[in-house]
């Protein structure tokens, strides 16, 4: 689904770091709220001729004991004018903290790829999160609840580009789901840095699991760039889908630290 976007998307301009980069303020001197947004387009013509953008939100802000989370991402991507990337997801997470490392979490998620073989998958989620280590230099965060998810499975057929030329879509399913998720952040120096994460849901019907890894190295105080990698899997997909997705991506970051946050 991805092998044009991933082409495509190398160069891609951004103005915040990849999703597991570090939250920035929105407000100077505010410790109560930070975010961060990622912009990328790259057109490539001549012997190929592809065309690809993505993009990303997050926002944090921080009400007494609670932490509320919100993030939407999407991508698309192109090949001699036909559609072969289109996806999009969302994800709304509030924390209750327990003690300064433990806390509690509800939350909702969206995903809706249209070449993954899933028209829309949803569900909500709760359960535990506990950060393992915090300090200057290296950060480990995970997370793991259960929850309840629909989903719509649809058959796909493509022609050589990995355009969708048929859609049929089968009936709505349903089932509980083991929620996880981690984060991981390690800075070798003050310049480079190592960022990963991962995300799965499992139940009968399908896992979904997305890893993402980032190697950032600034070029300024608030100017880097990141070379980042991503993987999607859908354990069951119907005929005409295949289980995995990757997107490459090459940044510009640019990025303003809320040390009153914890990284997400």
């Amino acid at each position: 689904m991805r092998t044009a976007a991933t082409l495509g998307l190398l160069g891609a301009l951004a103005f915040c770091g990849p999703a597991f980069a570090d939250t920035v303020p929105i407000g100077p001197g505010d410790p109560t709220w930070a975010a961060r947004a990622q912009l990328g387009y790259s057109k490539t013509g001549g012997n190929t001729d592809n065309s690809a953008g993505n993009f990303l939100f997050h926002a944090a802000h921080v009400v007494g004991d609670w932490k509320l989370l919100l993030g939407i991402e999407g991508l698309y991507g192109s090949t001699r004018g036909q559609t072969t990337a289109q996806a999009w997801n969302t994800n709304l997470q509030a924390n209750y903290g327990i003690t300064p490392k433990l806390y509690w979490y509800t939350g909702l998620r969206y995903d809706d790829d249209r070449f993954s073989g899933f028209a829309y998958q949803e569900a909500i989620n709760t359960g535990a999160g506990y950060q393992f280590i915090q300090t200057d230099t290296t950060k480990l965060k995970a997370q793991v609840g259960v929850g309840y998810r629909r989903l719509r499975p649809e058959i796909l057929v493509k022609d050589d580009f990995g355009a969708v030329i048929s859609r049929t879509q089968l009936d709505e399913t349903s089932d509980a789901v083991l929620d996880a998720a981690t984060t991981f952040e390690h800075a070798f120096n003050e310049s480079t840095k190592v960022l990963a994460g991962a995300t799965v849901q499992a139940g009968k019907e399908n896992t979904l699991t997305t890893a993402n890894v980032s190697l950032q190295v600034k070029m300024t105080k608030t100017l880097a760039l990141a070379a980042g990698y991503q993987l999607t899997d859908n354990s069951q997909p119907p005929p005409g889908s295949g289980r995995r997705d990757s997107l490459t991506t090459l940044n510009l970051v640019y990025e303003l630290k809320n040390e009153k946050l914890a990284p997400q």
